[in-house]
């Protein structure tokens, strides 16, 4: 979110600075410990004037000798040519305007030359104040020196002294020191550099992101604070140039400019820093949410897809488990069927004897034995036929009873038919073949009629009539 705000906004001070020290009028600042020599003459020198500085020593303070150099360079040179450039601007002359130099100072020594100009206005009233120069800036003041080029002056300006006495860093007497650009005009462009590399920075390491941003906002903090208690001074030291006593009307604007300026554009910087810090806050609390309820989310379809594989895997298990037979369905099969295992192996032996009588059949036209045979499977297969036979044929009954001699027997109402008795194989026949007494005693029928199982036991069962048994030896 800041990447683009630091870009612009330390462009924006880049290019503050860049135009301060561009602009800006040549100066030259010397510190003074002490009073200066009184047989020291100082130069001010251009290419086609100069000026020498007037000053009262002063053995006090060394700030009340930078009062007076200051003093008396601006009330006695800077006015005049300043008053003459302005006058030849206004009336349209042709004339060349001259360059001149004006001086100022720093700190409590500036203090007391604004209050110097306070009291110029407040002189004979009660607001006058007097100024104790003994007491200010005893061990070190500052002078700075500031030339105004109106005559386009393209040589060197310099300083020179007989007597450099009580100058710090002074050169050898009779050595000059020359006026130039200063460098803190670059403090604007330093401070947007380093904004744009923790921007940049930030976005290439997104893990430090957040520490590196706090330094950024930090130095632009500190930036603010250091330039924004300058900005005050800088346009009262402008107003001081060109109000009385001394109307400097040429004095520069540019450094009270610049600096509320880079003031201005370091406050934006904090103010966006602070609502991204806080935007920031809320969007990880709100991605916090997010991400709880995201995964609330996963964690509810991943059970609902859990449950859902449940369920399925144990439709699967009842599907392929076979269902249990009620014990209704059991007792109606039971009914049915009451011994569907003894029926089939039944069936399977009067088959196969049906199968072996009809494949003796042919065989018994040419042989006397097979005929005799023939007659005995005959009327096995007739003993089994009226076996098969339904127990409630009355006809059966009643000529077995009259063969018998007996007198037939009506059948019961309140006893239920019972099944006929089931086919049985040819030697089951012999064996249960009835002998003369039991054969006048006919048997209840056990089974249920059964259709035949092979077509010529059907048709020669069909043939002979079920009320015509054979005659015992007895009956006979």
């Amino acid at each position: 979110m800041l990447k683009i705000p630091s870009f612009i906004l330390g462009g924006l001070l880049i290019l503050t600075g860049l135009v301060g020290y561009l602009a800006q009028d040549s100066s030259l600042s010397i510190k003074i410990s002490g009073p200066l020599a009184s047989d020291a003459e100082f130069v001010l020198k251009d290419s086609e004037h100069s000026h020498t500085l007037d000053f009262i020593p002063c053995p006090d303070s060394a700030g009340e000798n930078a009062w007076w150099i200051v003093h008396k360079l601006n009330d006695g040179h800077a006015k005049d040519t300043s008053a003459d450039n302005y006058r030849l601007a206004q009336t349209g002359s042709d004339a060349t305007p001259k360059s001149f130099w004006y001086a100022s100072s720093s700190g409590d020594t500036l203090k007391g030359i604004f209050q110097e100009s306070e009291n110029y206005h407040n002189a004979g009233t009660e607001n006058y104040e007097s100024i104790p120069w003994p007491e200010i800036d005893v061990e070190k003041a500052k002078v700075r020196f500031i030339y105004d080029n109106a005559g386009g002056t393209t040589e060197p300006v310099t300083l020179s002294s007989t007597n450099w006495e009580n100058v710090i860093n002074a050169p050898e007497d009779g050595e000059s020191l020359t006026f130039g650009k200063s460098w803190t005009a670059f403090i604007p462009s330093i401070i947007g550099l380093i904004l744009i590399l923790c921007a940049v920075a930030a976005d290439k390491a997104p893990n430090a992101k957040k520490h590196i941003m706090h330094v950024a906002v930090l130095i632009g903090l500190l930036g603010f604070f250091s330039v924004a208690g300058k900005v005050g001074t800088a346009f009262s030291e402008m107003s001081w140039w060109r109000g009385e006593p001394y109307q400097i009307i040429g004095a520069s604007s540019l450094k009270p400019t610049t600096m509320l300026l880079t003031a201005g554009l370091l406050l934006i910087y904090v103010i966006l820093c602070v609502v991204s810090f806080v935007a920031a806050r809320k969007e990880m609390a709100a991605q916090a949410a997010r991400d709880e309820a995201r995964k609330a989310a996963v964690l509810k379809k991943a059970s609902k897809r859990n449950e859902e594989a449940d369920s399925d895997s144990d439709k699967k298990e009842k599907s392929s488990k076979p269902k249990p037979k009620s014990e209704s369905t059991k007792e109606k099969e039971e009914k049915k069927d009451p011994a569907p295992t003894v029926k089939t192996a039944e069936e399977k032996s009067v088959s196969s004897d049906t199968a072996q009588n009809v494949e003796k059949a042919p065989d018994a036209k040419g042989s006397a034995s097979s005929a005799d045979s023939q007659k005995s499977e005959t009327s096995t297969v007739k003993e089994a036929a009226i076996k098969v036979a339904p127990s409630s044929d009355t006809k059966t009954t009643t000529n077995l009873t009259k063969d018998s001699g007996q007198s037939p027997k009506a059948p019961s109402a309140a006893k239920p038919a019972q099944p006929t008795a089931r086919p049985s194989s040819p030697t089951e026949d012999k064996k249960e073949q009835p002998t003369p007494s039991s054969a006048t005693k006919p048997q209840p029928a056990v089974q249920e009629k059964q259709p035949p199982k092979n077509p010529t036991e059907g048709k020669e069962a069909s043939e002979k009539p079920a009320s015509t048994p054979e005659k015992s030896p007895e009956n006979s």
